[in-house]
């Protein structure tokens, strides 16, 4: 499908003269989960001395988020552009119970932004930062696509199950935390490769979307990090925790990026627990 991104307001509060130093990441939301790109931004600013860029793009923004867009920007002399995307057209492609169409926005967001940028970040919106992120920015990344992170043991062990015909298992990887090239994303056309794959044969097959596309795309080409940089956790855990101690069995001082996944968020005013 077509897909129209356009700027929709850039707010640059940063002092920053060279873009090979400073860390670019992106989100693609729609505007259900705004909130949660606010509180990861947050993170990542609190957690890191470095140069930093965001760009999120989404297709509706409230006032109220952009007010405290700039107010971010102002107070911690960032970059942060948001970019309007229109989705018409994305209804021809496949959704599921849990996710909208927006889990698309970033194969439009490697794009897009390949014109702007050379690497990129993606992070999804129920990302939070507790660490550095510096040394993605000496990552050497000529030679592979992206840096990623295996998927958790639950997920790993049944990809084959599902997407036997492309033996992923033991590399499939979690697309919450994607570090790209997107000289090289571009070059490989991969955005387009990966609708193609969204609209053949093999979709009924695809539990994950983009996740599964990203993977079956990037096969060895992608350099695995460490588990710190996507610490997947789950806060309804906490239901069956009454300690609220376990979690530190996962998540602890090593941790740089932790993934919320599952139905309750950071941003949620009942995930009043020590892990969050």
């Amino acid at each position: 499908p077509e897909i129209e991104i356009a700027e929709y307001k850039v707010f640059d509060e940063s002092n920053n003269n060279n873009d090979d130093n400073v860390l670019n990441i992106s989100y693609g939301v729609d505007e259900n989960y705004l909130d949660g790109v606010g509180v990861s931004i947050a993170s990542v600013v609190l957690n890191n001395n470095i140069p930093l860029a965001f760009h999120i793009i989404c297709d509706s923004y409230s006032p109220c988020f952009v007010k405290y867009i700039e107010r971010l920007a102002v107070q911690h002399h960032i970059k942060i552009s948001l970019y309007l995307i229109k989705v018409e057209s994305l209804e021809v492609l496949p959704q599921t119970k849990v996710w909208s169409r927006a889990m698309y926005f970033r194969l439009f967001a490697f794009d897009y932004l390949s014109k702007k940028v050379n690497t990129l970040l993606y992070l999804d919106a129920d990302v939070v930062c507790k660490g550095s992120l510096q040394d993605l920015l000496r990552l050497d990344l000529t030679e592979k696509i992206a840096a990623v992170v295996k998927d958790v043991d639950s997920i790993q062990n049944k990809v084959n199950e599902r997407l036997s015909a492309f033996n992923l298992q033991g590399g499939y990887f979690n697309s919450g935390v994607v570090f790209v090239n997107l000289k090289l994303w571009k070059e490989n056309a991969l955005t387009k490769k990966a609708f193609l794959l969204l609209a053949g044969k093999e979709a009924d097959s695809f539990k994950y979307p983009d996740q599964d596309v990203l993977n079956i795309l990037l096969q060895d080409k992608v350099i695995f990090l460490p588990r710190p940089y996507n610490t997947i956790y789950t806060i309804k855990s906490e239901l069956k925790d009454k300690s609220h101690k376990k979690y530190s069995n996962i998540i602890n001082d090593n941790t740089v990026l932790i993934h919320y996944t599952g139905a309750t968020k950071p941003w949620h005013a009942w995930a009043n627990y020590p892990s969050v």
